[in-house]
């Protein structure tokens, strides 16, 4: 069994790499960077946040850093701040309706190939998956980054 986990394990990490090239491709086609990229992905995922909610999402400063890539948003039409209804003093960065469907018109190859390696049985297996591999990266994600 060993044997076959550790091939898994490989492959796996051989498809992290694919997809993180996939996404950099993707993130040029539409004319952005890989974090403005992945900002909008999960505003039109995940709905509105405030700036330092999707600075911490994506990794960068809640300074300047996320200021920027908020910016470059707005221009490119993919999001806009608004005030929080909740508390007027703070600020939420909401998607503009369509953004995600606009990025993912650039990935339009991927999703077809992704359709056609997909056998239809296997879809529910593996968007439970899926879900739960997201469910725990983040928490891997904080274990594995750096000591300040």
């Amino acid at each position: 069994m060993e044997a076959a986990d550790d091939d898994l394990a490989r492959t796996l990490l051989r498809t992290a790499t694919l997809t993180v090239r996939l996404f950099q491709s993707v993130a040029a086609r539409a004319g952005l960077g890989v974090v403005d990229a992945q900002c909008a992905v999960l505003l039109g995922l995940d709905g509105p946040r405030t700036p330092g909610q999707l600075a911490r999402a994506v990794g960068v400063s809640t300074g300047g850093a996320i200021t920027a890539v908020i910016d470059r948003l707005e221009a490119a039409g993919l999001a806009r701040r608004t005030r929080d209804p909740g508390d007027r003093r703070r600020v939420l960065v909401e998607p503009v309706p369509g953004a995600l469907d606009r990025l993912a018109a650039h990935a339009g190859p991927a999703a077809a190939a992704l359709a056609a390696a997909t056998p239809p049985a296997l879809a529910p297996s593996l968007r439970d998956w899926a879900d739960a591999l997201n469910a725990a990266l983040p928490d891997v994600i904080d274990a594995t980054r750096p000591a300040p």
